[in-house]
């Protein structure tokens, strides 16, 4: 796979939230299967469901996980922390919708709304021993991964995104932020919500969305 195939699949789900969630970066490295937007629109569903459980058990809505989702997440992580900001050229059009069931900002806003950070907070825990194989495979540490997690939270509610979707601001932006501010202010805005109370619930309260 390719991180520009993740990128393509930030709009395809609410599993953009399974751990800051299929969030992606736009490097080349072959570093895990490939997940392309068809695919997660496919999965959209079953991602829901499981975060559905985990409301009520995340140590059997784990299980329920797959490996690739996980080699994706780390991968799709470690691909926005390694972004590189630059100062767009020109504005971008917005995206064409419908894009799978989500007719516009709106309905993909409400269904990323939905999302219970809590229960996202608590699979994420149940992950960890899964993600720090993950991790050692690619020479880090859980705590390192743990680090590139909120890095990504960072970037992907970052107010340079916001800023993007609303006015076309010129102020420097990574490739992938650049693609979640063509989905719209209100994806953009309920994303940026939901990753702080994400943070808050897995982190602590010290911990803050990108200013």
């Amino acid at each position: 796979m390719t991180f520009r195939s993740l990128r393509r699949s930030i709009e395809a789900s609410v599993v953009i939230l399974l751990a800051l969630l299929v969030a992606s970066g736009s490097g080349q490295q072959e570093v895990a299967p490939r997940i392309d937007e068809n695919q997660g629109l496919a999965i959209a569903p079953y991602a829901a469901q499981i975060l559905q459980l985990a409301a009520l058990d995340p140590v059997l809505a784990v299980t329920l996980i797959p490996d690739p989702w996980v080699d994706f997440l780390v991968a799709g992580a470690l691909g926005i922390e390694a972004e590189v900001a630059v100062r767009p050229s020109e504005i971008d059009p917005p995206r064409r919708w419908p894009i799978g069931p989500w007719t516009g900002p709106n309905s993909l806003a409400s269904a990323i709304g939905a999302v219970d950070p809590a229960s996202l907070a608590a699979l994420y825990r149940e992950l960890k021993p899964r993600l720090a194989v993950r991790c050692r495979q690619h020479g880090l540490s859980i705590a390192k991964c743990d680090r590139v997690m909120r890095a990504t939270g960072s970037r992907l509610s970052d107010r340079s995104v916001l800023e993007r979707a609303a006015s076309g601001s010129s102020s420097p932006i990574t490739p992938t932020q650049r693609a979640l501010a063509r989905l719209g202010v209100p994806v953009v805005t309920v994303l940026r919500d939901q990753i702080r109370l994400f943070g808050i619930a897995l982190w602590g309260p010290s911990w803050s969305v990108g200013s």
